[in-house]
C-alpha cells in the first residue's frame, strides 16, 4: 500500500523488528537526510559537484555520487556558493554566515576568519585562479590562499578606503575586473599595492543606477550581465551578445567559446536554456517543462550543459540530441518541516512545497508514486484500522491514501468548509482506537471534522468563534486538543457518546492565567501525550503539563502545571521564553523538545536534562527545530529543522506488553565492535542480567522503554572475553527467564 516493503499491512512483529534492527544506525549515531530535489549551485571540477542549501553532492562519469554534508565534515548547512579551484584542485565552500570550507579528497578544512569580521555581511560569489580564492563581498575582495588555508589580503576599492560591494570578479590578459553597484572598476595585474583603493579606477560607470552583477572575461573583451541583457565589451565596441523580451536571466557561464544561458519568461514562467557561440548570433534554445522549472546555475563542459534547478535537481542536458536527463541521490522530495511521521509502519515525510510524499525504505528515500496531485501538505497520520495514511493540505482539504488510490476530500463530499477563493485549509490529523479519523479546518469555526469508518463526515463548531486551528492530538480518554495558532491558547473537545450529535459535545479553552487554563503563553506551538495520560503543551515561553485531565470539565477544573527543571546548581521553569515548536515522547517516557535554538532530551518528569544537541556539537542541520517524530521499533529519533532532516539514533524503544521474542543487535558482536549492543523486544523497565554460561553475573541493567543498552563489559568495566553469553531478563511478574543467547566475536 505505502509501496514500503516494510509496509503498512502488519507482515509480523518479528519481521519488522529484525528489519528495523538491520537499517537503524548504531545507537548514538546520525543520519542525515537531505533533499538533493532543490538545488542552487553546479561547477565543473575532477567531477560534476552540485549544491542545495544545506548539502553537496559530486557526480562521476560512471553516475557515482559522494555526499559532504554536516556528518561528513562540512561546517555549516546553509551554502551560499562553491567554486573549483583547478590549480590545487579543491573545492571552496561558502556558506551565509560567511564560513568557509574547503574541500580536498574528502577532507575538510575549514576557514573561519570571515565570520569574526563583522563587516561582512555576505558573500556574493567567488573566483579563483591559481590556488588563490578571491571572495566578493559587501565590502570589497577578500583574497584566500588556498594552500596555506588562510587569510592572505583585504582589497578595498572605495574611494577614500569606503566600503563598496564587488558582485563578481575576473581576470583578463591584463586587468583585474570587478562588477560593482557603481560599474566596473579595474585594475592593472602588474599593480603593487592592488589592496589600495587608488590602484582602482571606475572604467566603465554604471548608468542610470544599474549595477553590473556579473562579469567574465574573453580572449579578446569581457562579457558583463547588466540588466536583463548580456554585453560584450571589447576594445573596438560594446555589443548585446543576448536580449529576449520578457525573459530574466537566471544563470549563465562563458566556456568553451559559448555562452550558456537560463531564463525564466517573467510572463509565463517558463524556463529556457539558451547557448551562443561567439561570432554566431543565433542561439540554440532547449527548454523541457517536466525539467526546467527554476535553473538557478548552468554550465558547459565537454559537450555538456549541467543545470542545477531549484525544483527538479540537477539536469543533464545533451544539446546535440536535445536529451534531458535528472539526476537526483536518494533523499527526501523536498525541505520536510512539519510533515513527519516516523511508526512502526514507515518513516514518512513530505514538503510543503513538494508534490506527495516521501518513504524511507531499506536505508533509502523514494519518491511514492500515486500521490502526485497532492500539494501542500501539512500533516501525516496513519488510521491502523484500516492502513489508511491522511494528508493535511494548505488548499485542497484532506487526502486519504489507501491501497494505492488517492481521495480527496473538499467541501464537496465532505463536512469540510472552503474559502470564498475555493481553497479549503487543512491542518492536523490523527486516528483514535475505534478507527475515526479527526482533522482540523482551519478558516471557519467549524474547527474539527471526523470521518468515521463507515465514511461519514461530521464537523463541530467551537463556542469561541475561533477561526484558527492548527494540529491536533488525541488522549487516551478520546479527548481532542487542538492548538490555534494566532495566540488564541489551546482548545479540548469531548465529542461524547455521539459523533453524529452534538447536544452531547463539551468544550474547554486553555489560556493563559489562574483558573483559565495556567498555560506559560496563549502561543501554543504544539503538544505530545506521555505515558502516563498528561497532555504536554509547547509554547512561545516553555512548557506547561496538564496532568488532571479527569477533572477538565468539572467546576474544579485543571490548571496546567509549570514544572521546573533543574540545571546544574540552578533551578528554573522548563524552557522558560523558550519557543518550544515541538516535544516527542520516547519508548522510556522521556521527552525529545525542539526549539528554536535546538534540540534538548529531559527525563520522564521534566526535571532533568539528559542531552541538549545544537549545530555547535553535532550534526544536527539547523538550531530551528519545527518537527520530531521517533520510530517506536528503533528509537531512532528524526528531527526536522530549517536547514534540513537529520535523525539521532537514541537508547530507548517502545515497550512490549509481553516478552515473547527478545533480539540483540549486532549479534554476534564482531570483532572490533566498540558501540553499543541493543537487548530488544522487552517491556518497560525490565530487569536484564548478561551471565556467562555457568551462571556467573557479568553485567545488569535495566529497560528504557522496550530497548537496554549494554556496552559489552563487565561490572569492572573491562570488556567481556570472547564467547557465548545469556541474556536473562526479568518482568514485571517477577519471573526470570533465558531470553536468548549473544556471542561475542574474538579480536574485541
Amino acid at each position: 500500500m505505502l509501496g514500503i516493503k516494510r509496509s503498512l499491512f502488519f507482515i509480523g512483529y518479528c519481521m519488522l523488528t529484525l528489519h528495523a534492527l538491520a537499517q537503524a544506525p548504531p545507537i548514538g549515531s546520525w543520519r542525515v537526510h537531505h533533499s538533493y530535489a532543490g538545488t542552487l549551485e553546479v561547477v565543473k571540477g575532477d567531477k560534476i559537484y552540485t549544491a542545495t542549501p544545506e548539502a553537496i553532492f559530486s557526480t562521476n562519469a560512471n553516475n557515482q555520487f559522494e555526499y559532504f554534508n554536516k556528518l561528513t565534515g562540512l561546517a555549516e548547512a546553509s551554502i551560499a556558493t562553491i567554486c573549483w579551484d583547478s590549480e590545487t584542485e579543491q573545492l571552496v565552500v561558502a556558506y551565509t554566515n560567511n564560513n568557509i570550507d574547503v574541500i580536498k579528497g574528502g577532507l575538510v578544512k575549514n576557514i573561519y576568519d570571515l565570520v569574526r569580521t563583522s563587516r561582512i555581511q555576505k558573500i556574493n560569489s567567488i573566483y579563483t585562479e591559481k590556488g588563490m580564492a578571491y571572495v566578493s563581498t559587501n565590502i570589497g575582495i577578500v583574497v584566500i590562499d588556498l594552500f596555506k588555508y588562510e587569510i592572505k589580503e583585504s582589497w578595498i576599492l572605495g574611494s577614500s578606503g569606503n566600503n563598496l560591494e564587488v558582485f563578481s570578479l575576473t581576470k583578463g590578459t591584463s586587468n583585474w575586473y570587478a562588477a560593482t553597484q557603481n560599474g566596473i572598476y579595474t585594475a592593472s595585474i602588474s599593480t603593487l599595492n592592488i589592496a589600495d583603493a587608488k590602484s582602482w579606477t571606475n572604467r566603465y560607470p554604471a548608468v542610470n543606477d544599474k549595477p553590473v552583477k556579473k562579469i567574465s572575461s574573453t580572449p579578446t573583451g569581457l562579457i558583463i550581465e547588466k540588466n536583463d541583457s548580456l554585453l560584450i565589451i571589447q576594445p573596438a565596441a560594446t555589443t548585446t551578445v543576448f536580449y529576449k523580451a520578457s525573459e530574466q536571466i537566471k544563470s549563465w557561464q562563458f566556456n568553451e567559446q559559448k555562452i550558456t544561458v537560463a531564463t525564466t519568461n517573467t510572463q509565463t514562467s517558463k524556463a529556457r536554456v539558451h547557448q551562443l557561440t561567439m561570432g554566431n548570433a543565433t542561439a540554440l534554445v532547449f527548454e523541457q517543462p517536466d525539467f526546467l522549472i527554476q535553473p538557478n546555475a548552468c554550465i558547459f563542459s565537454n559537450g555538456i550543459i549541467w543545470i542545477s534547478d531549484g525544483v527538479t535537481g540537477l539536469i543533464k542536458l545533451e544539446p546535440s540530441t536535445n536529451s534531458f536527463v535528472k539526476i537526483i541521490p536518494g533523499g527526501p522530495g523536498g525541505q520536510i518541516t512539519t510533515a513527519l511521521l516516523a511508526s512502526s509502519t514507515g518513516i514518512l515525510a513530505a514538503s510543503n512545497t513538494k508534490k506527495g510524499i516521501s518513504i524511507l525504505e531499506n536505508g533509502k528515500w523514494q519518491i511514492q508514486n500515486g500521490l502526485d496531485s497532492v500539494t501542500g501538505v501539512q500533516s501525516i497520520a496513519i488510521n491502523h484500522l484500516d492502513n489508511s495514511v491522511w494528508l493535511t493540505t494548505s488548499e485542497m482539504g484532506v487526502a486519504k491514501w489507501q491501497n494505492n488510490k488517492v481521495q480527496i476530500f473538499n467541501p464537496r463530499n465532505s463536512s469540510l468548509v472552503g474559502t470564498t477563493n475555493n481553497t479549503c485549509f487543512t491542518n492536523g490529523v490523527a486516528a483514535d482506537s475505534k478507527g475515526n479519523t479527526w482533522i482540523s479546518n482551519t478558516g471557519n469555526t467549524k474547527s474539527i471534522h471526523v470521518y468515521q469508518p463507515d465514511g461519514k463526515w461530521t464537523g463541530f463548531n467551537n463556542p469561541y468563534g475561533l477561526t484558527d486551528a492548527g494540529t491536533i492530538e488525541i488522549d487516551d480518554t478520546g479527548l481532542i486538543w487542538c492548538i490555534t495558532k494566532n495566540a488564541n491558547g489551546l482548545l479540548v473537545y469531548n465529542p461524547g457518546n455521539s459523533l453524529t450529535s452534538s447536544s452531547d459535545d463539551r468544550w474547554k479553552h486553555y489560556k493563559t492565567g489562574t483558573g483559565a487554563g495556567n498555560l506559560p503563553s496563549n502561543q501554543v506551538n504544539c503538544t505530545a501525550k506521555d505515558k502516563n495520560g498528561f497532555i504536554w503543551v509547547g509554547t512561545d515561553r516553555g512548557i506547561g503539563i496538564i496532568q488532571c485531565t479527569e477533572n477538565i470539565f468539572t467546576p474544579a477544573g485543571c490548571d496546567a502545571l509549570l514544572p521546573v527543571v533543574q540545571q546544574d546548581r540552578f533551578a528554573g521553569l522548563l524552557f522558560k521564553d523558550e519557543n518550544v515548536q515541538t516535544i516527542a515522547v520516547d519508548g522510556a517516557d522521556r521527552k525529545w523538545v525542539g526549539t528554536k535554538n535546538g534540540v534538548w532530551l529531559i527525563s520522564a518528569t521534566g526535571e532533568k536534562v539528559i542531552y541538549r544537541f545544537s549545530t555547535r556539537n553535532s550534526p544536527l542541520p539547523g538550531n530551528d527545530v519545527s518537527k520530531i517524530s521517533i520510530d517506536p521499533l528503533t528509537g531512532e529519533v528524526f528531527i526536522a529543522t530549517s536547514s534540513g532532516l537529520c535523525s539521532f539514533r537514541s537508547t530507548a524503544t517502545e515497550a512490549v506488553t509481553t516478552q515473547q521474542k527478545v533480539l540483540v543487535f549486532p549479534n554476534p558482536v564482531p570483532p572490533g565492535y566498540n558501540g553499543s549492543i541493543a537487548i530488544r523486544g522487552l517491556t518497560n523497565n525490565a530487569l536484564v542480567k548478561i551471565t556467562n554460561l555457568y551462571g556467573a553475573l557479568v553485567y545488569q541493567t535495566r529497560s528504557l522503554g522496550g530497548q537496554a543498552i549494554w556496552d559489552g563489559k563487565n561490572t569492572n568495566g573491562t570488556k567481556v572475553a570472547s564467547g557465548v553469553y545469556l541474556i536473562i531478563c526479568r518482568d514485571d511478574s517477577g519471573a526470570e527467564k533465558i531470553a536468548t543467547k549473544i556471542t561475542i566475536v574474538q579480536g574485541r
